[in-house]
């Protein structure tokens, strides 16, 4: 397939567990475009696992090493996927918008606590403050997601193929049952 989307990149953007290292991956490789996990580079340069980074340098310092690492990607023609809680730094979800068309892929509460009811969520390597609930980060992201988000894809009930094919269709030049947000 030729390149449809130029130098510019895609930014996928979401709760965990919604998908966007494993639909970034198949549209990369649908797209003919680079992958970029932030979750990964952020485990390469601290050497560790997330939720070891999150335990030794708490919320706080956990996003502000996430937003530089952000702000020294530089890449075109590559799909990224970002962690969770990268929506919370203005300054990297700026740099990202600079180059990137950003995509929130958009799957309910009862859905994401459903894909993750077998995960250990601190294990997951998931930005909660203490004293917060899964639900209350949900809550309090989601708004930042809309906020960001070129496009949104309710992901729910769809299965992978349907989500692949309707953000190639963004891309390609088919809108169906894409909204684009506001």
């Amino acid at each position: 397939m030729d390149k449809v989307h130029g130098e510019k990149n895609i930014v996928f953007i979401g709760m965990a567990g919604c998908g966007k290292s494993t639909i970034g991956v198949l549209i990369a490789k649908a797209l003919d475009m680079a992958f970029i996990d932030t979750d990964h580079i952020m485990e390469h340069k601290f050497g560790k696992r997330l939720w070891q980074i999150l335990e030794d340098i708490g919320s706080k310092e956990f996003i502000i090493q996430e937003s530089e690492v952000i702000c020294l990607l530089d890449c075109t023609n590559s799909v990224i996927s970002t962690g969770g809680s990268a929506v919370y730094s203005d300054k990297a979800m700026s740099f990202l918008k600079q180059n990137a068309d950003i995509l929130f892929i958009d799957l309910s509460y009862p859905n994401i606590q459903k894909r993750l009811e077998n995960t250990d969520i601190q294990s997951r390597g998931i930005v909660i403050d203490q004293g917060k609930t899964l639900l209350d980060v949900y809550n309090e992201r989601n708004g930042l997601y809309r906020k960001y988000a070129d496009y949104t894809i309710d992901a729910n009930d769809k299965s992978i193929e349907e989500l692949v094919a309707e953000i190639t269709g963004i891309f390609t030049g088919s809108t169906i049952d894409v909204e684009e947000a506001n």
